[in-house]
This record gives structure tokens, C-alpha cells and sequence, in this order.
């Protein structure tokens, strides 16, 4: 339904490849600072699909004057906060596999991953507040972001079949979408120093990874089994999920009883146009906010 502007954003990888790979570098070293961090290094590679690298290069100005100390490091402080919260995630959802490959509380366990992702976090904010130490707005707006994302993640334990689609919409503005968000600003604040440039961006990051969100959640609907399905076999209260009660009036206590039946109705109910249609319609103000920037 979105695949159009996630696969733009997505095709950059080529274009912003060498970028990539240096990116990478900073990573490894950034975790290497501390001698134990160390150990998360082969977990941080698995390296997903960097897309908060890819829109802050994407929104980097070319001829910007910013050293590229100050250029790499930042993103890759923002990918390793991002990291810290899979972490997190992984635990809180018992995951044992991460990007098709173990994941390290699969390998370490439940105490040392929670253990692991505190350390990581306070560490990256550490660094990334002493990188930007005469820049406040900067700092305040990776904080904030920090904030949101945590904020997030508690909201989402508190969905449930009754909640509201806005309520759904709010946590994934604040768990998903922030650091879409904060890397657009800053990938378009610290080259240019434009505020009413970055903001904009920043807006269309935020879009960006509703959007996303929506996406990849409407595609967790796509296995062939229900067991495959991460989402229902968590009972994940999604938006999708909330858009089909609302939309087919699905009673949303059948997502209770997991069984095959009730995951191929969900499914095929996901992907009818009539679905299709009505949630790109009430999505449609995102898609406009992201497309009518250039960039997007």
C-alpha cells in the first residue's frame, strides 16, 4: 500500500553506499570504547536496513562545512540507541532470532540482555551529548526523543482490543517514528543549520514511520501460518488490526483463540482492496506531508 515511498527510501542503499560502509566503521568503533560493549558488536552488525541512515544522508546537504567525524558519529549514535531498544524488545518479546540470525538474548539471556541494552543506552546518550555539547537544541531533541521512545514502547503494553485507533497511532508516532524523525532533522539541522528546513524534514520523518509502521505491519499478515505471524502469535495490538474493527466491525476477541481459522480471516480481510482503500485513506494525510517534500 506505502511499498511506493518505502522502496524510494529503500533504493538509496545503492546511492549512499560508500556512506554505509562507513557508517559501519563508526559503529564498531563506537562499541569498542568500552571493552565489554564489545561483546554486542556482532549483533550490532547485523545490520537491518539502516533506513535512519539512509534519510539522514538523504537529507544531508552536500557542500555541508560539518567534519565528518561529527557527520558519522551522529547517525551512528542514533543506530546504536536504536539497537538498545531491540534489545529491549527482544526480551520483552522472547525472541530468539533477530535479522535471520540469533538474537543476543538467545545467546546471553534475559538478564544480561536488559543488563546490556541499559548500559548501551546511557553510554550513546553519554556520547552523544559530550559530540554535541554546545548545541542545546540538538542535545534537547535527542533527549526528547529517548523520552518518546520509551514512552512508546510502555504504551504499547497497554493496548488492547478496546483502544482506540489514536491511541495506537500515538504509540507508534513515539516508539517507531521518533527516530525517523530526529534522524531527518538533524541530517538536514547540522548540515545546513536551516531549523525551518529540518523541521519540515523532521515532519516527514515522523510520517514516514507511521507509514512504515503500517507497512510492515500489514505485511506481518502476509505468512502462510499463523505461527510465522510475530504479531498474532504476540497478540500485538496493531494499527491494521484496529482499522479492520472499525472499518469490518471484526470482532477483535476472536484475535484472542490462536488457531489458523481466525489468522486467515484477519489476513484475508487485510488484504482486500476495500481494506486497502479505506486505510490509505486515512493514512493519506502522512503519504502528502512525505511526498510533497524533496527528498521523498
Amino acid at each position: 500500500m506505502f511499498s511506493d515511498i518505502i522502496n524510494k527510501v529503500l533504493s538509496r542503499q545503492v546511492d549512499y553506499s560508500e556512506e554505509l560502509r562507513v557508517l559501519e566503521y563508526y559503529i564498531k568503533g563506537l562499541l569498542e570504547l568500552n571493552a565489554r560493549l564489545s561483546h554486542l558488536a556482532p549483533f550490532a552488525h547485523h545490520k537491518g536496513k539502516r533506513i535512519r541512515s539512509i534519510l539522514y544522508f538523504t537529507n544531508w546537504e552536500k557542500f555541508s562545512s560539518v567534519s565528518r567525524e561529527t557527520k558519522y558519529k551522529t547517525i551512528a549514535l542514533i543506530e546504536l540507541i536504536h539497537f538498545a531498544s531491540l534489545l529491549h524488545d527482544d526480551v520483552i518479546d522472547n525472541n530468539m532470532t533477530r535479522r535471520n540470525a540469533s538474537s543476543f538474548v538467545q545467546k546471553y539471556g534475559h538478564k544480561s540482555s536488559i543488563v546490556f541494552g541499559d548500559v548501551l543506552f546511557v553510554k550513546v546518550i553519554d556520547e552523544f551529548l559530550k559530540l554535541h555539547d554546545n548545541n542545546n537544541l540538538v542535545k534537547n531533541f535527542c533527549l526528547k526523543t529517548c523520552a518518546s521512545t520509551a514512552y512508546g514502547a510502555l504504551l504499547e503494553r497497554h493496548l488492547t482490543i478496546d483502544s482506540s485507533f489514536q491511541e495506537c497511532l500515538k504509540m507508534s508516532a513515539l516508539k517507531t517514528s521518533s527516530l525517523f524523525e530526529l534522524s531527518c532533522f538533524l541530517g538536514a539541522y547540522l548540515s545546513s543549520n536551516d531549523f525551518q528546513k529540518a523541521k519540515a524534514s523532521a515532519i516527514a520523518g515522523l510520517c514516514f514511520g507511521i507509514l512504515f509502521q503500517f507497512h510492515n505491519d500489514i505485511k506481518d499478515y502476509s505468512a502462510p501460518s499463523f505461527e510465522k505471524s510475530e504479531d498474532f502469535m504476540q497478540k500485538n495490538i496493531t494499527m491494521p488490526l484496529l482499522l479492520l474493527r472499525d472499518f469490518f466491525q471484526f470482532d477483535l476477541s476472536k484475535f484472542n483463540s490462536t488457531n489458523q481459522p481466525t489468522y486467515d480471516e484477519i489476513k484475508k480481510l487485510m488484504h482486500t482492496p476495500e481494506f486497502q482503500v479505506y486505510a490509505f485513506d486515512v493514512l493519506s494525510k502522512y503519504h502528502k506531508r512525505i511526498t510533497s517534500l524533496p527528498g521523498f
